[in-house]
């Protein structure tokens, strides 16, 4: 298995001036909960109906889980737990100072960040030898087109698929990020694409009698 990536460059990191090049990993859309229903039920005895009752289930034991304070274990996963943050100003103050002020706060001054995620060995050990990484095709410097040019291979794509995101508009034509939604922003705007699908996930289609 290949994951594409590409190599980013921070001009002032830490603020001292310095170059520092990242790594920013090309992730692909996820399976939908029926693509990921229908592999899993090629795998085992339960149908599409059961598996999907298990994800309701996963989820529900994992809220009332996290929001009693206890740590989720997956087995051959890992675990979900809680990461919180305090939402309090910072401000210079000698350690009595501090302490007072930490006496001061309350449930209502944190607020829940995210959930952390703790791989087993295992799945790491697993991963480290499955994958492996090659060069995405695009950079994050954009090829210049012009609009009909562009809307052309555009055309021409959705000839044979049915929709565009942005990450293919990036792979596909060489854009960058930025580029790509405004791309995609402009001709929404000019009636050739709708787009439909999710806030997180916005999914692009020809709109009838627009292609060409």
């Amino acid at each position: 298995m290949e994951v594409k990536f590409e190599i980013g460059t921070i001009n002032n990191s830490e603020g001292k001036g310095n170059k520092r090049k990242f790594i920013r990993l090309q992730q692909e859309e996820p399976m939908t909960d029926d693509e990921l229903a229908s592999a899993i039920e090629h795998e085992c005895t339960l149908s599409r109906a059961d598996i999907k009752a298990v994800f309701e289930a996963l989820r529900y034991h994992i809220t009332n889980s996290l929001s009693s304070g206890r740590r989720f274990h997956i087995p051959k996963l890992g675990y979900f737990s809680l990461a919180a943050s305090l939402n309090y100003p910072e401000e210079q103050q000698t350690h009595r100072e501090q302490q007072k002020e930490q006496q001061k706060v309350t449930g209502k001054n944190i607020f829940l960040r995210g959930i952390n995620f703790l791989p087993e060995d295992r799945l790491m050990s697993d991963l480290r030898q499955d994958v492996s990484f090659t060069h995405a095709r695009y950079t994050a410097q954009s090829v210049a087109y012009l609009p009909d040019e562009l809307w052309s291979k555009v055309s021409e794509y959705l000839s044979t698929h049915r929709y565009l995101t942005c990450r293919i508009m990036r792979s596909t034509f060489r854009l960058s990020e930025r580029k790509a939604r405004q791309w995609l922003t402009l001709f929404v705007q000019q009636g050739r694409l709708t787009k439909e699908g999710t806030a997180h996930r916005p999914l692009y289609f020809p709109r009838k009698n627009k292609i060409g």
